[in-house]
């Protein structure tokens, strides 16, 4: 390969730039979780990244084995009637122009499926809500799990 052809495919690599970073939105069915997708739709717009909203809904099939417990086995849905957060996803991705993708995956273990996904994606950073009881410091549920085990930045959005 001489010097011309190498400066030509270095050029042709420019053009196409890096990809857009990946930012992935968890949320569920509850009013806080609007709040959440605001949030991060607005980070992502500010950072010009791609968005990946993922709702983990209760399990739908379950493996049995012989002589251990029973199992969630988790699975891509497609819901005809989908929650009114995820329509408000798409609302709110197309105002700020983003591109967006939608997931609902049936489990039983959302944080799990939460990091499985954003390994998947390439995720830049994962942004959850985090609701507490009044009396306890630490935030609870999904976002406990999320947190400890995440490779990337996670965001918190108080619910």
């Amino acid at each position: 390969m001489n010097g011309t052809a190498l400066v030509q495919d270095l050029e042709a690599d420019d053009r196409h730039g890096p990809p857009a970073p990946c930012v992935l939105i968890a949320v569920d069915d509850t009013t806080g979780a609007r709040r959440t997708l605001r949030s991060g739709l607005a980070q992502a717009a500010a950072q010009g990244a791609d968005v990946t909203v993922l709702h983990v809904v209760p399990a739908r099939r379950w493996r049995i084995g012989r002589l251990g417990p029973a199992r969630a086995v988790p699975m891509r849905v497609h819901e005809p009637l989908e929650s009114a957060v995820l329509q408000d996803a798409r609302r709110l991705a197309s105002e700020h122009r983003i591109r967006l993708q939608i997931e609902v995956i049936a489990a039983d273990d959302p944080h799990t499926v939460i990091l499985g996904m954003a390994r998947r994606i390439g995720a830049a950073t994962i942004v959850v809500g985090a609701s507490r009881p009044e009396k306890l410091v630490a935030p609870l549920g999904v976002c406990r799990g999320v947190l400890r085990r995440a490779a990337v930045p996670v965001v918190m959005v108080p619910c």
